[in-house]
């Protein structure tokens, strides 16, 4: 039996045999070639992601750096009316430098060198009172409301982060005026007690200029007469002289920044 085979089914053979070609080509040469041009669009939008994450914390880094020495800046700045860290030998050269350039004389002086930096606690009717007491109780909300609600949600986490680096600098600009603590501010407060003799007027005179004085809060005085004093003269005639001078006690403390004792390293160390 003879199978003739015509023009169409030749066509149709071929047809075949072309489609049968092109398909091990692709599956066999193309294929891998589109897997691996995947895979290197993959790997280039890695490495993509990869450098903006790098350059985002370069960025970070790059403000981190300028918030530091803004808030070194600030904090020097806001410090230069304090007096520079001394020791008990210089306060009290200062002190009764003071007093007698006044024309007043310095009877006696009394100075508690601090062993730590100070932490101060405003008037409680203060203004600044007012303000610590406000943050605090927010503080207190806000633990309250985590306490309850549970931890924050990553997606609110993550969007606080990026609302904060939006503008750092933004926030620690209005982080300022919010300010209430003073602990690790490099502060030292020696407590001084000083007892002055002289004219009253020149002694209240004193007292009014130290009361305005930034780097020094006066926590105290007291007045009192001058004792009598006997005089024995060459012929041995005891006199007793009285003096219309008045005694003065002053308390108060002085104030000292160390900006080693600040909680800031220095520019070697960051």
């Amino acid at each position: 039996m003879e199978t003739k085979i015509t023009e169409r089914d030749k066509k149709l053979l071929y047809m075949l045999g072309f489609i049968v070609i092109v398909f091990i080509f692709g599956w066999l040469i193309m294929r891998p070639m589109i897997v691996t041009i995947n895979k290197t669009e993959e790997s280039i939008i890695e490495a993509e992601n990869l450098k903006r994450q790098n350059e985002f914390k370069v960025t970070g880094i790059s403000t981190a750096r300028t918030l530091v020495e803004r808030f070194r800046t600030d904090l020097d700045d806001s410090m230069a009316v304090y007096y520079e860290p001394m020791d008990s030998s210089e306060i009290d050269k200062m002190i009764t430098s003071y007093v007698l350039k006044k024309g007043l004389y310095a009877k006696d002086l009394i100075i508690s060198m601090p062993y730590q930096t100070v932490e101060e606690v405003p008037y409680e009717y203060s203004e600044a009172a007012v303000k610590a007491e406000r943050l605090e109780s927010m503080e207190d909300k806000k633990s309250s409301a985590g306490e309850n609600d549970g931890s924050v949600s990553a997606d609110s986490a993550l969007g606080m982060l990026f609302d904060y680096s939006e503008s750092p600098m933004e926030a620690y600009t209005g982080a300022q005026g919010e300010i209430a603590d003073t602990s690790s501010a490099g502060v030292y407060c020696a407590e001084i007690t000083i007892v002055m003799t002289g004219d009253s007027d020149t002694e209240q005179a004193l007292l009014d200029e130290v009361m305005y004085m930034p780097s020094v809060r006066l926590t105290g005085f007291a007045w009192d007469d001058v004792a009598p004093v006997a005089v024995t003269d060459e012929e041995g005639v005891t006199e007793i002289v009285e003096s219309d001078d008045k005694q003065l006690t002053v308390m108060l403390n002085l104030y000292m920044y160390d900006k080693d004792s600040a909680g800031l390293a220095s520019d070697d160390e960051d």
